[in-house]
């Protein structure tokens, strides 16, 4: 291999680390905006449920109404399947329909006030906030193996020019 030559897969290799590096400070960036999201929604649910709470009494709103072990059993409504997607593992959100989805309003009573309702949107969509952060981590971690296999290619292009 010539100078020229390693020069130039030299120089291609550190474009190419440019690149991933200013990639894996974007996914950072919007992973970082997700979980934002994911706390703003968590905390605009809570404030509806404690305005449901307040408007229905504690004891209407509270813990004592989820099901336990011994309640009957039910699907869950939201499911999450792993699909490939430019060789890397995602997760994509599959919602469930059919007799046994339960609503989770009906644990409260048949006439929930509006803000139990809000809640449960807000928190349904915090389900899409929390699959996307994760398929961003996912990205972010092929991301991180791709770095380190340039560097190692990197290294292999120094070794041979001694």
């Amino acid at each position: 291999m010539t100078c020229e030559q390693k020069a130039d897969d030299m120089e291609m290799v550190c474009d190419l680390l440019d690149k991933l590096v200013l990639r894996q400070l974007l996914l950072i960036e919007d992973k970082m905006r997700c979980e934002l999201n994911i706390e703003t929604s968590i905390n605009n649910g809570c404030i509806h449920l404690a305005k449901s709470r307040y408007i229905m009494g504690q004891n209407s709103v509270s813990k004592e109404r989820l099901p336990t072990e011994s309640s009957a059993e039910f699907s869950a409504s939201v499911t999450c399947d792993t699909i490939l997607e430019d060789n890397i593992k995602q997760l994509k959100i599959k919602t469930e329909t059919g007799s046994s989805v339960i609503n989770p309003l009906n644990w409260f009573g048949v006439l929930v006030p509006q803000n139990l309702h809000k809640a449960k949107d807000i928190f349904k969509n915090s389900v899409n906030y929390v699959v996307e952060c994760v398929n961003i981590q996912l990205q972010i971690i092929e991301n991180i193996n791709n770095i380190e296999a340039l560097k190692k290619y990197k290294n292999i292009i120094l070794n041979r020019s001694t």
